[in-house]
């Protein structure tokens, strides 16, 4: 009896934990931009980077972990790192957050003393470990904790001499028996032990140039102490401060400084030197061409680099390699959809981002010195899937089509489409989508050609040119909706005039003479509103318009073709709240749809409100403070038909949270409930698996008695709290669940043991 309850037990916990897995949240971040480089006694190089951290084994180069919020820091956005005589990591955030890392037992810890202060300015700039503290350099000053129980000791030290107070400090040294800071306007340095560091007299300021700059970086070298700033480099050799030997060194950006062996290692924007310690006025060329962060070395004293989206350099086989983790290439997603194989594709939105591609495992991404048939530029700001294809509109470089591993590129040069008035090859396609005829429609925010929308059939070289109407004669363009009448909604951008622009060919792609359109101005919205951000035509047929004021419904969308001069007005969504419908005022940058009908709005400064189909009901609302969602202002959502994963774009990285509106099987196979054994009560809701669209379910005893029905929500999964029809929870036992499609003509079933407390 005892083996056999373990084994129920055993089962409980894997199923229970593979159904918390299914349903948390996912973060997914840029983390090759290494800023800090930590080596443990294990030769393991702990990567902090502005995505969050990555392991890696310097013996062969592997990376071994990576952590981001949902699996052990704050903030992603990491400063700065240490290792502590407790062989336990310390990280700073730029949120002001401090996470130990007791790497060995895999134990964290947290201080969130700063984070949770009213300083303006929170972020942890740099750790130095002396004795029993730990010295932290903020944007406010600098900290000094005890690393024995994560206490603060003294006061801030705010005032760091004649500087001002509250002066950042960007990094810090112990060199001889003084602390140095570096901060932007100079260097502050005091006696370690024998000052009061709370007293500003107690600190020396030395601002003379090159050190009048933002000073970066610290080390100690041949005995002396080297300082480079954003004007150049200089060493102190406890008397006087002394430009560095060689005079471009001296007068030249300086981005981090180490002593490794006898050679002290400098960073400048674009090169990587080294000097000897007997010939410091004679630096060579280490390294050339990328930006450097930070430089470290290992146990065996070999050179670590982190250097600026490339990740983790390091020596293997007498070769620098570039390491880190499969990522997506940056942390900004300006628009997310899944092709027709299930793959995810985003827009990066960032000049040097291009697009990237997520097949559920592997990352990739394509920018021009990786693929050179995607165009003359990484800035894509908008991403369209259909038909087997997908297109990347290129804000500058034109749209990119991708059919398997075919790139292709359509420009002015090789194409008729746009460029703009002062840059005739500058083409600049904003949305797009496809009809229901599978033809694919641009809107471009500017035009030469006095056309702002091009269809394309299929001629490479001849896109359908559409010239514009009086009423978009000079408009930028921008996202493009298509209802089922095949009537284009678009949004009109930030020229005059402002709004939505509607547009149907009637069914004559080469004949203009019958075209249909119309505009709904800003006016039309009310005067609350000042921008029009988002549209899409949701299952019902009704256009849904994302605004700075709230969202707004145009339900008879074909009354507008039928009469542009007498269009439908929009209807502004509201929220019942008790018994009121509360309007909904949000400054809402973009909306989508599951597979429910259900909406999904994302906010500049509220993050995500997820509603029911009709928007009347709030279901939940996504925020920083109640979830791991990256940031309250969210660039992009898009929901997976085919996993229900929705996905939340913002500029600091992508989340991603689990949802049940996935899309319904064709037909019925196996029922699959998850946990099985289901214990009740539970705070876990049983997962029901394999429905058909809008199923009903039974609950039914081995005897054939209904104790449970109720229907789906008319996805795939449905999900159901152990409680009858008799309002209690089932008792114990076997079950068979039964589900059927409305008219009875699908059924499937499945089987459920019940465990109760």
């Amino acid at each position: 009896m005892k083996r056999r309850t373990f084994l129920v037990l055993t089962i409980f916990i894997s199923l229970s934990s593979a159904v918390f897995s299914a349903n948390k949240w996912e973060t997914f971040t840029d983390l090759k931009n290494v800023v800090s480089i930590s080596v443990s006694s294990q030769n393991l190089a702990y990567c902090a980077t502005s995505g969050g951290l990555f392991v890696v084994d310097l013996t062969n180069g592997r990376v071994l972990e990576k952590y981001n919020n949902v699996n052990g820091l704050v903030s992603n956005n990491l400063t700065t790192s240490i290792i502590d005589k407790f062989n336990r990591l310390w990280l700073g955030a730029s949120d002001g957050s401090i996470v130990i890392f007791d790497y060995l037992n895999k134990k964290w810890d947290y201080i969130y003393d700063i984070k949770n202060s009213n300083e303006a300015n929170k972020s942890i700039n740099y750790f130095i470990a002396y004795q029993d503290y730990i010295f932290a350099a903020t944007g406010f000053g600098i900290q000094k904790i005890s690393v024995n129980n994560f206490s603060f000791v003294d006061a801030p030290y705010y005032q760091l001499g004649s500087f001002n107070s509250k002066t950042p400090v960007n990094t810090l040294i112990i060199y001889t028996d003084k602390i140095f800071a570096g901060t932007p306007v100079g260097v502050a340095y005091a006696r370690l032990r024998s000052s009061n560091l709370n007293n500003p007299a107690s600190w020396l300021n030395y601002n003379q140039s090159p050190l009048n700059g933002n000073v970066r970086c610290f080390d100690e070298f041949n005995g002396y102490l080297f300082t480079g700033s954003d004007s150049g480099l200089v060493y102190y050799d406890t008397l006087n401060w002394n430009l560095y030997p060689e005079y471009s060194l001296a007068h030249t950006p300086i981005r981090a400084i180490k002593s490794v062996n006898n050679y002290l290692y400098i960073a400048t924007p674009n090169s990587l030197m080294f000097a000897h310690q007997d010939s410091l006025n004679t630096p060579n060329t280490f390294m050339y061409g990328d930006s450097y962060n930070t430089i470290n070395n290992d146990i065996n004293k070999n050179v670590l680099i982190g250097v600026y989206e490339k990740g983790l350099r390091i020596k293997i086989n007498n070769n620098y390699t570039d390491i880190y983790p499969d990522c997506p290439n940056r942390n900004s997603f300006d628009d997310i959809v899944e092709d027709d194989f299930g793959n995810m594709w985003f827009a990066g939105g960032a000049n040097d981002a291009g697009f990237y591609k997520f097949d559920g495992k592997i990352w990739t991404f394509f920018t021009i010195d990786r693929y050179p048939a995607i165009g003359n530029s990484n800035f894509f700001r908008r991403i369209i899937a259909g038909r087997g294809q997908v297109w990347a509109l290129g804000y500058g470089g034109g749209p990119t089509r991708i059919v398997n591993d075919n790139i292709k590129n359509f420009n002015p040069q090789n194409s008729n489409l746009p460029g703009i008035t002062v840059n005739p090859n500058y083409c600049v396609p904003f949305g797009g989508a496809f009809d229901n005829n599978g033809i694919l429609w641009l809107s471009f925010y500017a035009s030469n050609s006095g056309a702002s929308i091009y269809a394309y059939n299929g001629n490479d070289s001849l896109w359908v040119r559409i010239p514009n109407p009086t009423v978009i004669s000079a408009s930028s363009l921008e996202q493009v909706a298509v209802d089922s009448y095949n009537t284009k909604w678009v949004v009109s951008g930030e020229i005059t005039p402002r709004g939505v622009y509607f547009y149907n060919e009637n069914g004559t792609l080469e004949n203009l003479n019958d075209d249909i359109y119309g505009f709904y101005t800003l006016n039309d919205f009310g005067p609350e509103v000042t921008d029009i951000k988002d549209i899409l035509v949701d299952k019902n047929n009704e256009v849904w318009i994302a605004t700075s004021n709230g969202v707004f419904i145009i339900n008879d969308p074909l009354s507008a073709i039928k009469n542009p001069n007498q269009k439908p007005a929009p209807i502004k969504l509201g929220i019942i709240s008790g018994n009121l419908r509360v309007p909904f005022t949000e400054n809402c940058n973009c909306i989508a749809i599951d597979i429910l009908n259900q909406k999904w709005i994302g906010t500049d400064i509220n993050g995500v409100f997820h509603l029911s189909e009709d928007g009347s009901t709030l279901i939940e609302q996504f925020n920083t403070n109640n979830s791991p969602i990256l940031s309250n202002k969210i660039t992009s959502i898009f929901v997976s038909q085919k996993t229900g994963k929705a996905y939340f774009g913002t500029n600091n990285g992508l989340s991603a949270f689990q949802t049940y509106a996935i899309q319904p099987v064709e037909n019925f196979d196996k029922i699959v409930c998850a946990p099985n054994p289901y214990i009740i009560p539970s705070s876990v809701e049983l997962r029901i698996d394999g429905l058909v669209e809008n199923s009903s379910i039974k609950i039914i005893t081995l005897n054939g008695e209904v104790v449970a029905e109720f229907e789906s929500p008319g996805g795939r999964v449905a999900s159901w709290n152990g409680i009858g029809k008799n309002g209690k929870y089932l008792a114990s036992g076997v079950y068979i669940i039964v589900a059927y499609n409305s008219n009875g003509t699908k059924v499937g079933t499945g089987k459920l043991v019940i465990l109760k407390k």
